[in-house]
């Protein structure tokens, strides 16, 4: 990238992650915290200048160095991001690691797009990751998870069109509180969602979860809203926070008795592994996940080979 006006560099890299990019406000967020510790980082080794002053990132709720030319950092190398990602190896884990140097790498090739400049990173290699099995529930499991709301209560019944569609759509929690009543179309079937980078999909939505909707929707229709395109509201009548998500699922999980650590992302982990198991097709699973790459999707082929040689073990005589 050339040198234009050097204080707004990181100013208009948050605006590329976001225009050009696409990427949600807390990946951009999560980038710009970590490119902030690489230049800490490189100001402690003397490699760049102290910071004068600093400016606000509004997008992205972050506070920047205004300061910074991108030469200079480009300048100081790989063997400062070796050092860098080092030093963070000691208190956090290989994927926080890896991650940092996702941020750093998308950075330099931002900063490196048109020639002018190199990229120190493409030299670095990321730390290997332990592949994690993702956490699912068993079919009794989310039978039980499911039946917890009291539906006698308006806000029982939210929480129980929220969990059905969580995991009958299997969606992100932030995909869940996106959702908008105009993207429901019940006579189909399907939801319209719009996920990462802001790419919209079709998904199919089964009949007990429309049920729960329409059940949720006439109770709320009586209650005041304050956003009428939002489909989860919370009591205030505004749009529910994935955080809120986050406790409505640990609150009926511990109701339900059910002591496996889940999180609403184990309701979308469960969806995929449920339509696995019962013979759906791979890239049919991705396309409904919405997931980039079919190697993301094919994690949950793992926790079908684990079943079947939990399986195996079990039954056949010489296992």
């Amino acid at each position: 990238m050339s040198e234009g006006a050097s204080d707004s560099l990181l100013c208009i890299f948050e605006r590329a992650l976001r225009s050009e990019r696409g990427l949600s406000i807390n990946t951009r967020r999560a980038y710009l915290c970590d490119l902030r510790q690489y230049l800490a980082f490189l100001r402690e080794r003397g490699d760049l200048p102290p910071a004068a002053e600093e400016a606000t990132v509004p997008a992205a709720d972050q506070t920047i160095d205004t300061d910074v030319r991108a030469h200079d950092v480009v300048a100081a190398g790989v063997e400062a991001i070796r050092a860098f990602l080092a030093a963070r190896l000691r208190d956090s884990s290989r994927a926080t690691v890896a991650r940092k140097l996702a941020a750093l790498r998308t950075f330099f090739a931002w900063v490196a797009h048109d020639g002018s400049e190199k990229n120190p990173s493409e030299a670095v290699t990321a730390p290997k990751v332990p592949r994690m099995l993702p956490t699912h529930l068993g079919v009794d499991d989310l039978t039980r998870l499911l039946g917890a709301p009291d539906t006698a209560t308006p806000l029982g019944l939210r929480d129980r069109a929220l969990l059905e569609v969580l995991y009958s759509c299997g969606l992100r929690a932030a995909e869940a509180v996106g959702l908008g009543w105009q993207g429901l179309h019940e006579t189909l079937g399907v939801v319209r969602v719009r996920g990462k980078g802001n790419k919209e999909r079709i998904v199919p939505i089964g009949a007990d979860a429309i049920e729960a909707l329409c059940a949720y929707r006439g109770a709320w229709s009586r209650l005041p809203c304050l956003d009428e395109k939002a489909v989860f509201l919370n009591a205030r009548g505004k749009r529910l926070t994935t955080r809120s998500v986050g406790r409505i699922v640990e609150r009926y999980l511990k109701q339900a008795g059910i002591v496996a650590h889940a999180t609403p992302h184990s309701l979308r982990h469960s969806f995929a592994t449920h339509l696995l198991e019962s013979g759906a097709d791979l890239r049919a699973i991705q396309e409904m996940l919405g997931h980039a790459s079919i190697a993301t999707t094919q994690r949950y082929t793992h926790l079908e080979l684990a079943r079947l040689s939990a399986i195996y073990d079990k039954a056949h005589p010489r296992a």
